[in-house]
């Protein structure tokens, strides 16, 4: 489970990889609120199926009846390093959710900015209207 997801991850960060160094570059990030929103969806969901649907840091029930089984396992678990592989799998999922914040702010920032511009047209508009009463 965790090579799957850890691959399923590493997808992802391949997928986000450019907007840093967009970001860096100082040129526009061309992403839509849409494609922003599905980001996090797929991180939201990765992150749920790591650490809420699976039982990766837990040892399982079978387990705790059977003594040289729970060893066994916990062994196989320190064997394959899952404590460290998920704990970095963690890491780089805080990761990600602080780039799609960020981005998710951005777009926050600049669509309320686009409204504050119509806004000062349509008074602008107004008030030529009203200057145009009083001349006219």
């Amino acid at each position: 489970k965790l090579a799957i997801w850890e691959v399923a991850l590493d997808s992802f960060v391949e997928s986000i990889q450019s907007i840093p160094e967009t970001l860096k570059s100082g040129k526009r990030v061309q992403l839509s609120s849409a494609e922003v929103m599905q980001k996090i969806g797929e991180l939201f969901t990765l992150r749920h199926c790591i650490n809420l649907r699976s039982d990766l840091l837990l040892t399982p029930d079978f387990y705790w009846d059977r003594e040289n089984l729970e060893k066994l396992y916990d062994k196989t678990c320190q064997f394959l390093s899952i404590n460290r592989r998920v704990n970095v799998v963690n890491e780089k999922l805080e990761h990600c959710t602080q780039l799609t914040d960020l981005m998710r702010s951005h777009l926050s920032e600049k669509h309320s900015l686009r409204l504050e511009w119509m806004i000062v047209i349509l008074i602008t508009i107004e008030v030529m209207f009203e200057l145009a009463k009083m001349i006219f």
